[in-house]
């Protein structure tokens, strides 16, 4: 556009210009500051090229902007930014303007744009605050338009003065002659003003005469100060014109100056005049003159009179002064050397204009309004006279003295200011003249800054009178003294912005110490340096605060750094610059500052400057680095940036991200200097280093300030572009790895603001977009995100998961949360906040900020703020979700668990209210977005926490929520999270995951709602469609892989149970495939909305089919054989179905060997591999998992099991190696060693006696035996304290070292003999011993520093621990008890004993090599002992030096008994959450992963449960128990080895497990699983008998269930009696106690009927009547709680109903529980049940119920399949009774099967043939859907099973199979018939299983492709193979019965079998064998005979000659 219409493009950025000004824009932020800058930038370029365009353009803008109406301050300020902003434009176009432009544009500037400019110049109100600095602009913009255009501007001032000589003495307007002193003049344009005003100057009145001798002086000084050169010039070569006009114009003057006033008036600038007339000065100058010169002379002279103070008036001496400033200020820019005789005159009149000026007696003042003009007077005298002779310091010393007035102090710093600013011409002086004074110029600023300092905070922050410059202040404070102190803090800090803004000038001056010892000059350094930072914060003086960090700039610059200490510049540096940083963070951190953007921009120039000081000197950057005050400054800048990156202010955020470069330079030199690695310094560097390069991505310099400009635009033009940077940093904020403490610091101090944020925006909430409230999120985030490093710092040793428990509500201090919400002031919010706070409160990390943090933050998500409550949950659940660090996730994980588990602790229902429900809806949204986002670093902290408890907590919260539209999408969304869960499965960590996602599949089912829901809206519809669809895609993740584990069922066995759970699902799901194929066939014409349902019901039945794929996979073995008839169901859409799932399943490459009867044993062989598999560092995952869960109670067997299976595998080192290794790591020294009762020594004293024994008898036998047979007066006692009468101590000592001696040297000569298990045992636990600290270290330093590390840990000799160990645990105990160890037949006697009991002490110590001490007896055999140690030491080495290899090992376990797989699959069951929990706790992530756990924990699936085994008791059979009759007579009868008695036990009607709270083991008895009729009732006693009888000579309790129990369980009277006799007395004494637990109205009338038997229990203490698993809990701990499953889900997810009435004969009141399976009706009253009030519980379960009816509002009937009448019930809320209980009851009717009947057992083998069956038959079908699905049956089978069909079948999803494809499978047939002859036998079998199932058209298609089979028989009968022939003979006996019972099919089946099988010359034989077998069975003349001889006609056919040769 630019390039062709120019002039429209033009506009067009003119208008954007005017649109951005602020006046247009209103409220001033930095992007639209960006934007005007670059308009402005734009426009100034373009006028270069199209002035006149923009130049008008601008000034229509300015006119415009003049004539705008404002209202209020905030307009009128951001009218004069505006008028600001197009003046500055205006003024750089006409500076910029090129000289050739066209004379039209003068033309067109004169008339529009002068008015303008001189409107601005023209209305200057004392009043407007801001008229100055716009008369300066306006100024400016006409000195830029006089450049170029004097013209105009001269024609308008003489136009002017033309007017003022005709107009009247009232009507002066001097306005435009003023124009004068803003125009550039040179010296031309200064003749024409001055030749101008000669002509006019007699005719102008007298105020206009006035206004020009005013202006012509200013023009004069714009002349010398922008042309010095000509000015000087003037002097060398005098112009006459310009002294001739300048002489006529002071005539002219002179006449005019008749009076003192008007003389007063003139003298200015007769002086000036005079000056440029340097002829007539050098004239004037000698005593006489002539004439026309005289007045000049004259003038001189009144001059120098008015000076000294002669000129008879005050206001002479005043303009004399004025006058002479102006004369000595002229004279500097005359050169020196040109000797000039104004020199002499200014000698002449100095001294007295000093004195007059500078005398603090008698300060100079010419009244009230003239302030300004005397401090420029004075400055100008001061610099004039430096300027003349810098030397002459008399007024400087003046000036400087502490106690001049303060306006002497402010004239001289300004003057050096000016000094030091403006010295251009080369002979003026420079500043250094001066540097001597800068000790008192330092004395100066620290006196006034401490006044200031003083002075602020004794008064309110001063808001000066905006229209007074600094200079009035000052000097009006000085007047009026009388104001006090306010003026005077005024004045000085006047002064201390003039002596800020003179170090910023010149910092060499205020830092010059020539004489000053380092210490003195370091310290006057700082003090300045500190003293300015002081004034960066200071709010009320912006200027002040802006040039002190201009100063501090300078002062930071490189080369100015080494002036702060000559003599130790980085020394010094650290110090100071550390003191810098420290201070203006600490600052900026406590929001102390109001500019901090701008702070922290300039901060980061400092921090550039400090890096370039550093660079600078490199090499010895880091010398005084140390310094504590250096790491505190360096701590507060990072925690000063962190706490910026969550300002609202992007720009802020962006500048702190740059500033992390800087920290990163710095620690790269830093790092360099010392030769570190940069993490030392700096642990964050790498995340620095990316936040400083997301700051600078679009920009191009590495610092410069534009690409910040930059980046701010672009992220404050997007709507999201606060949010976004926000994401960029809370991302970056996640990576920090380290904790530091400037992170720690700012998370806290962040977390303290976000506290008082949260109560701020709670209680005095304000508009969403506000800033406030989008800081608020920014620091949540940013806490989120940060969060993770501080739990890091505090992390404590324990496992993530750990939760200390609370103290007594009372003592606890309330939660933050409860405290935030009580102040909420609105109520709602208040009751909302605090329903979670009692939950967040009990929370278990509270106590750390984090935990708090997180709880309030937990609290927020249900904050039900009028206003703000919906932004607040939003925000919080968003940045929980997505930006919260993944170290985070644990404790998180376990926070929600707590609070959603808050819901289900209390009794009864779960508490369903609002608060609740957000709160679950929240958390589901959490989680998705948590598992979803992919976090860098999520996958290793997810598992840190099981997620189990509450996943399912928040499926049972929801499944009660109903279904209205709120819950249905809730459960929807929880689905959706489920599915997620399963996608992240790898990163989390399940305790117990088989069993929770069963649990999950039994829930999620249930919200499959199919055509069941009779839903009357269409949006309800589809609503319930999409839950359909997503409970199905989460209940095919949940299903993949998943072995079906049903609760504990009923008397039922486990593959039974999981058959029949199979069932359910599969029966569900093909209902469910039912209703998508219903409703997409009812034909209804399609719409919209219809064909959004088709596709969602095309996509739920992909899911369904996916969901049976998956649940068929993983539980083949319980479910092919009960699915596999659907193959030929009547349903032709079933079938199909059921093709797609065995495709499926077959692609998906499930394992059919599940399917073999070995199966079980395979499982547990893939267990003990499990637990015995090893890492690849030779860790034992399982193993020490195992190891370190198991309770103590359980080592011995745990040892036995270990050891016995390790060893199994030749893996007992690798064992030992982790169990010894752990042992020495805790030990805490070698004495300790193996002496507790740890796993560990289990584990080794196991060994020892199994690998040990035989060895210890062959070598101690024969000395026992010798010892035993010694003399009996030989004693070895040798306690003098224990010696019987007659013995000799000494003779004693030596018979004890006899023995001793001859023990010891046996066994040290016995290394050959030592077994070489043991070997290993001594080997590894050597080796563990030294490598105790290597054990974190690699294989090759293992191998490199074995030595060192056996020194670090114990420093004694490790083999110590071997002998110390062996002889402890091994050999002494042999020794001490023969006859226990077996050694021995019979105890020894006492005295030998004692020998040996000594004789082994002296043997422990030589092992341990340690003397005796302690035991004084002992200490003769020191000697002894000492002598030993090395050939007990040759002796340890020499069996533990060396490990055998393990093939040469004799593995006398490598059978393992199934009792010890058996104890491993129970300690693994039992332990299998905790094991969970250990390895998600302490797993290392990369070492050894979650594979074992969760292949451990599938395979403990497919093996269910272990059998119950009783609480061992190993007191019970050294009693001597007396056995009953009855006991005898079982016992006699070997009724246990019965097969009924062995059932029973498996039915677990009566068991043992756990134990109560006093310590007696407890019993269960479940009532419902007796069956009175079907079980042998003295086979329950002695069962009962026998489970009792280890236990029943103590206390012990018992449990009867009596869930749903009921006539089929009782006991009749005569077996109810019996059990009263048949158990010893004893053993009904020790009833401690009997729970009954669930009765019944059924057991109370029982109980009434056989009262006379139940006496003794009536009213009996030890009965106690238990109504909830709560109540048990009093007595028995819940975890040692065994009442079964199903009693325990009646508990669970129960819709409670109060107050309802159950009609009878007599009413009663009763509670109403429906739950998933089941309705509990339960008394509300106590009834009395054998003399003790009861609660009546009666439980009807969902497939009882026959019929439920609603009689009307409040009345409805149950009747039930077993009571004849009805019950009646009166409730207020019948309907939604009905509705949950017909929901039950439909559910149980969508889960059961209908009759599939079971196929015969399948084997592994069976199942090609079977399918291929199945793929070939229903190829023929007639429907196109099942042909499809058929064929890609077949094609998986032959892909899976790999068999050879020539030409290859191509698997599709649309291919059309025809109809008459007989032929195909017929071809196809004959092709795997010859090619897999094989399959033969299975799949005939199959043929002829599936031929009865088939309809006409599919039998002849059977047929056809059977035929090619039945040539292959003959292979399996050549064979000397009696079973395949056997096998051959039943397919022909099935063959022989088809054709007998296929009537319809007779002739086919006599064609195509027996012709074909006839042709068969070898299967002839057995043919006719079956025949005869077949014809005799059925006798002559029957049927079978007759059919039988047919088919003989049939079989000669094939093969007449050999049929009649076999008939003979």
């Amino acid at each position: 556009m630019a390039a062709h219409k120019p002039v429209e493009w033009v506009q067009a950025v003119i208008t954007r210009f005017d649109d951005q000004l602020p006046i247009k824009a209103g409220h001033q932020n930095t992007h639209t500051k960006v934007s005007t800058e670059h308009n402005k930038e734009c426009l100034i370029n373009i006028s270069k090229y199209k002035f006149s365009l923009v130049i008008s353009g601008l000034t229509g803008i300015l006119k415009n902007v003049n004539n705008m109406r404002i209202f209020g301050d905030v307009q009128e300020k951001n009218l004069y930014l505006s008028q600001l902003v197009i003046l500055d434009t205006l003024e750089k176009c006409l500076a910029g303007q090129s000289k050739d432009c066209l004379r039209l544009d003068e033309t067109m500037l004169v008339k529009q744009l002068l008015p303008e400019i001189c409107h601005f110049i023209h209305t200057y109100r004392e009043g407007h605050p801001h008229a100055a600095e716009l008369r300066a602009s306006a100024s400016g913009v006409l000195f830029s338009l006089s450049c170029n255009n004097f013209n105009a501007v001269f024609s308008r001032i003489s136009t002017r003065l033309q007017e003022l000589t005709v107009c009247s003495e009232d009507t002066v307007d001097v306005h435009d002659i003023e124009l004068m002193q803003y125009i550039n003049v040179d010296c031309a344009k200064l003749k024409r003003l001055l030749q101008e005003t000669v002509m006019k100057f007699k005719a102008l009145k007298k105020p206009a005469q006035l206004a020009v001798i005013n202006s012509l002086e200013k023009a004069f000084w714009n002349w010398v100060e922008n042309y010095p050169d000509e000015f000087t010039m003037l002097y060398r070569r005098p112009q006459t014109d310009m002294a001739e006009a300048a002489e006529k114009l002071f005539d002219l003057v002179d006449s005019f100056a008749e009076s003192a006033k008007r003389k007063a008036a003139v003298w200015p600038l007769q002086i000036i005049l005079l000056i440029l007339c340097p002829e007539i000065t050098q004239t004037i100058t000698r005593d006489t003159v002539e004439e026309s010169k005289a007045n000049k002379k004259l003038f001189l002279d009144s001059l120098r009179k008015a000076l000294a103070g002669q000129g008879g008036s005050k206001q002479l001496t005043e303009s004399a002064a004025i006058a002479c400033v102006k004369l000595c200020k002229a004279s500097t820019y005359i050169n020196w050397e040109d000797h000039s005789v104004i020199f002499l005159l200014v000698q002449s009149i100095v001294m007295d204009l000093k004195t007059l000026l500078f005398n603090p007696a008698k300060p100079f003042w010419r009244g009230t309004g003239s302030q300004n003009a005397d401090v420029d007077l004075m400055m100008d005298c001061f610099v004039s006279c430096f300027r003349i002779n810098p030397h002459n310091n008399q007024h400087f010393k003046v000036c400087l003295a502490a106690s001049s007035p303060s306006i002497f102090h402010f004239v001289l710093v300004n003057s050096l200011h000016r000094i030091i600013t403006n010295s251009h011409l080369d002979w003026w002086p420079k500043i250094d003249a001066v540097y001597s004074y800068s000790g008192e110029l330092r004395f100066m600023f620290s006196d006034t800054l401490n006044r200031v300092i003083q002075g602020l905070n004794t008064h309110a922050p001063l808001r000066g009178t905006p229209s007074l410059t600094f200079k009035e202040k000052m000097t009006t404070s000085l007047k009026f003294k009388e104001k006090g102190a306010e003026l005077d803090t005024r004045s000085y800090k006047c002064l201390l912005l003039a002596l800020v803004k003179l170090i910023h000038a010149d910092p060499k001056l205020m830092l010059h110490n020539p004489v000053k010892q380092a210490p003195e000059i370091q310290s006057s350094a700082a003090e300045l340096i500190t003293g300015l930072v002081q004034l960066v914060p200071l709010a009320n003086s912006a200027q002040l605060s802006q040039e002190a960090m201009e100063a501090l700039l300078v002062l930071h610059q490189p080369e100015t750094i080494e002036l702060w200490n000559p003599d130790g510049p980085i020394e010094t540096f650290w110090d100071i610059s550390s003191q810098v940083l420290f201070l203006i963070c600490r600052k900026l951190i406590g929001h102390q500052i109001v500019n901090g953007t701008e702070v922290l921009k300039w901060l980061r120039e400092i921090l550039i400057c400090r890096n370039k000081f550093l660079l600078k000197n490199k090499d010895c950057a880091t010398q005084g680095s140390c310094i504590p005050f250096c790491r505190q400054a360096q701590t507060k800048l990072e925690v000063c940036l962190y706490m910026f990156l969550w300002s609202p202010d992007a720009e802020a955020v962006l500048v702190a991200m740059s500033c992390f470069r800087h920290l990163c330079e710095e620690a790269d030199i830093r790092s360099a200097a010392d030769e570190v690695p940069v993490q030392n310094i700096l642990p964050n560097y790498v995340t620095f280093s990316e936040l400083a390069s997301v700051s600078n991505m679009m920009g191009t310099g590495q610092t410069g300030w534009r690409s910040i400009d930059e980046i701010l635009t672009y992220f404050s033009r997007r709507n999201s572009g606060r949010s976004t940077l926000q994401k960029r940093v809370m991302a970056l904020l996640r990576r920090i790895e380290h904790p530091t403490p400037g992170n720690i610091e700012a998370w806290e101090d962040t977390h303290a603001k976000w506290d008082q944020t949260t109560k701020h925006i709670l209680n005095f909430p304000k508009n969403k977009g506000d800033d406030g409230q989008q800081e608020w999120i920014n620091m949540t985030g940013f806490l989120c995100a940060l969060g993770g490093v501080c739990l890091q710092q505090r992390s404590t040793p324990g496992p993530a998961t750990y939760s200390p428990p609370m103290g007594p509500v009372n003592e606890r201090k309330p939660s933050m949360i409860s405290v935030g919400s009580c102040e909420t002031p609105n109520s709602a919010a208040a009751a909302s906040c605090s329903a979670l706070s009692s939950s967040a409160a009990a929370a278990a990390c509270s106590e750390t900020p984090l935990g708090r943090f997180l709880d309030r933050l937990l609290a927020l998500l249900v904050c039900g703020h009028d206003r703000v409550g919906l932004h607040v949950r939003t925000n919080v659940k968003d940045l929980l979700g997505l930006e919260l660090s993944p170290a985070l996730y644990p404790m998180l994980f376990n926070k929600l668990r707590n609070n959603i588990g808050k819901f289900f602790d209390t009794q009864g229902p779960v508490p369903i209210n609002d608060t609740n429900t957000q709160f679950v809806e929240q958390t589901i949204a959490i989680m998705k977005n948590l598992l979803d986002s992919h976090t860098e670093g999520s996958s290793e902290h997810l598992g840190q926490a099981s997620i189990e408890t509450m996943m399912l907590n928040l499926v049972r919260y929801v499944r009660i929520l109903g279904n209205m539209v709120h819950a249905i999408q809730i459960k929807t969304k929880l689905c959706q999270l489920v599915e997620v869960m399963m996608e992240r499965r790898d990163d989390l960590s399940f305790c117990q995951e088989m069993k929770f996602r069963n649990k999950m599949v039994e829930y999620l089912t249930d919200w499959v709602m199919g055509t069941s829901n009779q839903a009357a809206d269409d949006d309800i519809k589809c609503l319930t469609r999409d839950l359909d669809q997503a409970s199905m895609e989460a209940v095919v993740s949940l299903l993949a892989g998943l072995p079906l584990q049903p609760e504990e069922g009923d008397g039922v066995e486990l593959m039974e149970a999981k058959s029949q759970l199979f069932l359910k699902y599969f029966t569900l799901f093909m209902n469910l495939l039912n209703d998508c194929s219903e409703v997409e066939d009812d034909g209804q014409p399609v719409g919209g909305r219809k064909r959004g349902m088709s596709r969602r019901l095309a996509s739920l039945r992909h899911c369904t089919v996916l969901a049976m794929s998956n649940l068929l996979n993983a539980n083949v073995d319980s479910g092919l054989m009960h699915s596999i008839g659907l193959g030929y169901h009547k349903d032709l859409q079933t079938r199909a179905t059921f093709m797609e799932v065995l495709t499926k399943i077959l692609q998906q490459g499930t394992e059919f060997d599940t399917l073999a009867e070995t199966v079980l044993a395979d499982r547990f062989e893939r267990l003990v591999e499990l637990v015995t598999m090893m890492g690849d560092q030779g860790e034992l995952p399982i193993a020490m998992a195992l190891a370190n869960v198991v309770p103590g109670s359980q080592w011995d067997e745990l040892a036995r099991v270990l050891v016995t299976l390790f060893d199994s595998r030749h893996l007992l080192y690798q064992l030992l190696w982790n169990m010894f290794s752990k042992e020495v790591e805790l030990a805490d020294s070698m004495q300790t060693l193996f002496r507790g009762n740890s796993l560990a020594s289990k584990i080794m004293t196991f060994c020892f006696k199994v690998y040990g024994a035989a060895y210890l008898q062959k070598l101690l036998e024969p000395l026992l035996r010798g010892v035993i047979t010694t003399a009996e007066h030989i004693s070895f006692e040798v306690d003098p304290t224990r010696l019987e009468q007659g013995e000799n101590l000494e003779e004693n000592q030596r018979n004890l070292l006899q023995i001793t001696e001859r023990f010891f040297q046996a066994i040290i000569g016995s290394s050959n003999e030592f077994p070489p298990q043991l070997r290993s045992v001594c080997h590894c636990l050597y080796q563990a011993t030294c490598h105790s600290l290597l054990n974190k270290a690699t294989v090759k330093e293992k191998k490199e520093n074995k030595k060192a590390v056996v020194s670090q840990r114990f420093p004694q000799n490790s083999i110590g621990a071997v002998g110390s160990a062996m002889f402890l645990r091994f050999i002494n105990p042999a020794i001490v008890s023969p006859y226990e160890a077996g050694i021995l037949d019979k105890k020894p006697l006492p005295r030998i004993e004692r020998g040996l009991k000594l004789m082994s002490k002296i043997l422990q110590s030589i092992a341990n090599h340690v003397l005796f001490t302690k035991e004084e007896h002992m200490r003769p055999f020191n000697d002894f002992v000492k002598s030993n140690f090395d050939d007990a030491r040759r002796f340890f080495l020499d069996i533990a030096s060396d490990s055998p290899p393990s093939d040469s090992i004799n593995h006398s376990l490598s059978f393992i008994s199934d009792g010890n797989v058996l104890a491993l699959h129970r300690l693994l069951w039992n332990n299998q959450e905790r094991i969970g929990q250990y390895l998600s706790s302490n797993r290392d992530h990369k070492a050894v992963g979650r594979r074992p756990f969760d292949k451990m924990a599938t395979l403990l699936a497919y093996l269910g449960p272990p059998e119950h085994k009783p609480v061992a008791d190993t007191h019970w059979s050294s009693l001597n128990l007396t056995s009953s009759k009855f006991e005898e007579f079982m016992t006699r009868h070997q009724v246990h080895e019965k097969e009924e008695f062995k059932a029973l036990k498996t039915l677990n009607i009566f068991y043992q497990a756990g134990t109560s709270k006093t310590g007696n083991p407890v019993f269960y008895y479940v009532a419902r699983r007796f069956k009175t009729g079907q079980i042998n009732g003295d086979l329950l006693i002695y069962h009962v008998l026998l489970t009792l009888k280890p236990y029943y000579a103590k206390p012990y309790e018992i449990v009867v269930d009596l869930t749903h129990v009921g006539p089929s369980n009782r006991f009749k009277t005569d077996f109810l009696s019996k059990w009263f006799v048949v158990f010893p007395g004893f053993a009904y004494e020790n009833v401690a106690a009997v729970y009954v637990y669930n009765c019944n109205t059924w057991v109370r009338e029982y109980t009434k009927y056989h009262e006379r038997l139940l006496t003794g229990l009536k009213g009996s203490k030890r009965l106690q009547f238990i109504d909830s698993p709560g109540k048990l809990a009093e007595h028995i701990e819940p975890d040692q709680q065994k009442l079964p499953a199903a009693t325990l889900a009646l508990e669970e997810d129960l819709k409670v109903f109060h107050n309802a009435l159950k009609l009878a004969h007599k009413d009663t009141k009763v509670s109403i529980k429906v739950g998933s399976s089941a309705v509990q009706v339960t008394s509300a009253e106590r009834t009395r049940v054998l003399g003790q009030p009861v609660f009546l519980n009666d439980v009807y379960y969902a497939s009882e119920i026959e019929e439920i009816c609603l009689v009307d509002e409040s009345q409805f009937t149950l009747t039930m399949a077993n009571q004849g009448t009805p019950l009646t019930f009166m409730h207020q809320e019948c309907d939604a009774i009905v509705q949950s209980i017909i929901h039950i009851r439909t559910r149980w009717e969508l889960s059961q099967p209908d009759s599939i009947p079971q196929h015969t057992k399948i084997r592994p083998k069976d199942v090609p043939g079977t399918l291929l069956n199945i793929a070939l038959l229903n190829l023929g079908s007639s429907d196109p859907s099942l042909r499809s699905a058929a064929y890609n049956l077949l094609c998986a089978l032959t892909c899976t099973f790999n068999l050879k069909i020539e030409g290859q079948l191509l698997e599709t999803s649309g291919l059309c199979i025809p109809a008459n494809n007989t032929l195909f499978i017929v071809s196809i047939s004959k092709t795997l018939a010859a090619n897999e002859p094989h399959l033969t036998l299975e799949f005939l079998e199959e043929c002829i299983s599936g031929f009865s199932k088939s309809s006409i058209e599919l039998k002849h298609l059977c047929l056809e492709y059977m035929t090619p089979w039945l040539l292959n028989l003959v292979r399996f009968c050549k064979h000397n193979d009696d079973a395949k022939r056997q096998r051959v003979t039943a397919i022909l006996d099935k063959l022989i019965t088809m054709t007998i019972n296929e009537k319809q099919m007779y002739p086919s089946i006599q064609a195509k079998i027996w012709g074909s099988l006839g042709q068969i010359t070898d299967l002839l034989d057995v043919v006719l064998d079956s025949f005869i077998k077949t014809s005799a069975t059925g006798g002559l003349g029957s049927i079978k005979a007759e059919v039988m001889a047919d088919t003989a006609v049939a079989l000669a056919s094939g093969n007449v000659k050999l049929v009649s040769s076999k008939d003979k």
